[in-house]
């Protein structure tokens, strides 16, 4: 599994596509962040306030498009060159499989986030007052980055289980993310839903992600997570164990 995990990891590394892709989430959030002018206090400088809150709000809708990017070729790439006909030969389950593709991708994004910490020390030690930025609510809002990006790693491996095309796999990760982000809360506004559209609305992501991206981790918030991140992990193993190739 150790080997499969490190095999993912220098694989991403290995290609131009994944400096691409993190490259890509890294400037787009650093021109956002403090160089495009903005009046909703989406730019850090415009704002006048010593906050990260605009960072938690920008990268969700990066992580749409980055993470089924990253994740795209880790089954779909063993099916097409055949690799994974050779991987269940060896003493590893299905589970262990996608596991170590689950933790190597969710070691990539934890990279990929690190560099961002260069923004909370510039906030820190250059506002009106030094050390004048809510450090607690700031770590609570990474760990819901990060935990939200954990579903869509885990909605990625998924997509790319069910298919040997890479762009397939892609388009599929990206609609599948977009709709269990933001989907469930624009199916409980329908009118037809009455007293159970909160609880519709609940099913969402991105409800969710609101309250921990303003740094208040509640247990229920972390439950949820945990729970869609198996919920796509079994659905992995199911595609794996009904191989028909």
């Amino acid at each position: 599994m150790y080997a499969l995990f490190t095999k993912e990891i220098k694989s991403f590394f290995g290609s131009l596509i994944g400096y691409v892709i993190i490259g890509v989430f890294l400037i787009a959030n650093g021109i956002f962040l403090w160089v495009i002018p903005s009046s909703d206090n989406a730019n850090i400088i415009d704002s006048g306030l010593a906050t990260l809150e605009p960072l938690f709000v920008m990268a969700p809708w990066l992580y749409l498009l980055l993470i089924p990017a990253m994740t795209m070729r880790s089954i779909a790439d063993e099916k097409m060159l055949g690799t994974l006909e050779l991987i269940v030969t060896k003493p590893i389950s299905d589970l262990q499989i996608i596991l170590a593709k689950y933790f190597a991708n969710l070691t990539i994004l934890f990279l990929s986030l690190l560099p961002t910490v260069v923004y909370f020390f510039t906030v820190y030690n250059y506002g009106a007052q030094k050390g004048n930025i809510d450090t607690g609510a700031t770590l609570g809002s990474y760990i819901g980055l990060f935990l939200l990006g954990a579903i869509f790693i885990a909605i990625g491996i998924f997509s790319s289980s069910v298919t040997k095309s890479q762009i397939i796999s892609l388009i599929i990760a990206i609609i599948l993310c977009i709709f269990c982000y933001m989907g469930f809360e624009y199916i409980s506004e329908l009118n037809f839903f009455g007293e159970y559209a909160l609880l519709v609305d609940q099913l969402g992501i991105s409800y969710h992600y609101y309250s921990v991206s303003q740094g208040q981790i509640d247990s229920r918030d972390v439950v949820y997570y945990l729970s869609a991140i198996v919920f796509f992990i079994l659905l992995t193993k199911l595609v794996l164990s009904e191989r028909k190739w």
